[in-house]
């Protein structure tokens, strides 16, 4: 048996619309550790924002890095400029996927996929 043998639900898509300056919960480990092979985020309005991608466990924020290998700590973008992170993520039970924009009608849109992790 391998040690990295779980039983998931296959991949789900997600997608949501950043429309606030506020920490904004794109996914969220309430009852089973999710598994993100990849999601994107994209600047829609022209804009040079401030951008923010973080994992959250209520107390402790850890800023994530993109392919490029940028870290997402209050990082102004491009315009129109899509960001990707294919690296994967394993949000723990408790823990959140969040997306900050410094702008206050916010101007991204994310979309990716994740597994739940059943067993």
């Amino acid at each position: 048996m391998s040690v990295f043998q779980f039983d998931a639900k296959g991949a789900l898509p997600f997608k949501q619309r950043i429309t606030a300056n506020t920490a904004t919960t794109v996914l969220s480990a309430t009852n089973n550790v999710l598994i993100v092979p990849w999601f994107q985020v994209n600047e829609i309005n022209g804009g040079t924002q401030n951008l923010t991608v973080d994992t959250y466990d209520g107390t402790n924020a850890v800023y994530l890095g993109d392919d490029s290998g940028l870290t997402w700590n209050v990082k102004a973008v491009t315009a129109k400029a899509s960001y990707r992170f294919t690296q994967g993520l394993v949000i723990p039970i408790g823990s959140s996927l969040r997306i900050t924009s410094s702008d206050a009608a916010g101007y991204f849109h994310v979309h990716g996929v994740y597994v739940i992790v059943t067993g």
